[in-house]
């Protein structure tokens, strides 16, 4: 946890060297073309929807088959303060509140996990058979940014987020198919359905990078589109249940008010 607070400090710090050196430069070159242009603060209202996947990097070989996928009710709301200290270039900070979710069924093979049964058996090992999966998980995200705007009607922003848990559910169920208890050479147990519940597992800290675009379509409106991009799996590396690292990654697609 150390190590991870060390290198999210030094993104954030080389986030914002970077962009007062842009600023320095775009101030060095902009003083002999316009002098009317006064650094500014800008509010915005930021709301929209949360759409993708809370998945591995890659598929694992124990998945043999997505069978479907759809996205849960995932609203995002948040504020965002920031200050344009040339034309084109600034720095953005915001609060948000995201809900990430989504729900998928698919076929699995030798699939480690933990498992209970409708009359209390608890079995821990290699399930193969028919999985479905659901994850509403709500962060309050705090997203900093370098904006550039090359133009009134176009913003871009790059840079990373970190987020804490407030509220976590990860479940579903398992089905037609058996577990070997213990690992690959267990006991062969039928499985005709089970379930399982990870949600008390998932970490209450998540951080990673995020960027987007903005399109000005009023004087005060625009509409928003921001993928965020986790880099810490949401469950510890001694969890059991899953088998390989699993991240946020999010495309918020939704608008933005300027007050």
């Amino acid at each position: 946890m150390q190590l991870m607070n060390i290198k999210i400090s030094g993104l954030m710090l080389g986030m914002l060297m970077a962009t007062t050196q842009l600023f320095a430069q775009d101030n060095g070159q902009g003083q002999t073309k316009t002098d009317d242009f006064k650094p500014m603060l800008e509010h915005r209202i930021l709301a929209g929807f949360n759409f993708g996947a809370t998945a591995p990097v890659g598929l694992p070989n124990t998945i043999r088959k997505i069978n479907g996928y759809w996205p849960e009710f995932s609203p995002s709301l948040g504020y965002e303060l920031s200050y344009r200290a040339t034309r084109k270039w600034g720095a953005a900070v915001a609060v948000k509140l995201d809900y990430k979710g989504m729900g998928t069924k698919d076929e699995v093979q030798y699939f480690p996990t933990i498992i209970t049964t409708d009359d209390g058996g608890r079995f821990e090992g290699d399930f193969t058979g028919k999985n479905q999966t659901t994850v509403r998980n709500a962060y309050v995200s705090f997203p900093i940014s370098a904006v550039f705007t090359p133009n009134d009607r176009w913003r871009f922003n790059l840079g990373g987020y970190v987020a804490w848990l407030f509220s976590s559910n990860f479940y579903g169920t398992v089905s037609d198919g058996y577990i070997r208890n213990g690992g690959s050479l267990g006991e062969k147990i039928i499985i005709t359905e089970a379930t399982f519940d990870f949600g008390t597992e998932v970490r209450s800290f998540d951080c990673g990078l995020q960027g987007g675009a903005a399109y000005r379509v009023g004087k005060r409106l625009s509409i928003d589109g921001n993928l965020n991009w986790g880099l810490r799996p949401i469950f510890p590396g001694d969890f059991k249940g899953m088998s390989f690292p699993m991240y946020n990654i999010y495309l918020t697609l939704g608008v933005a008010y300027k007050i």
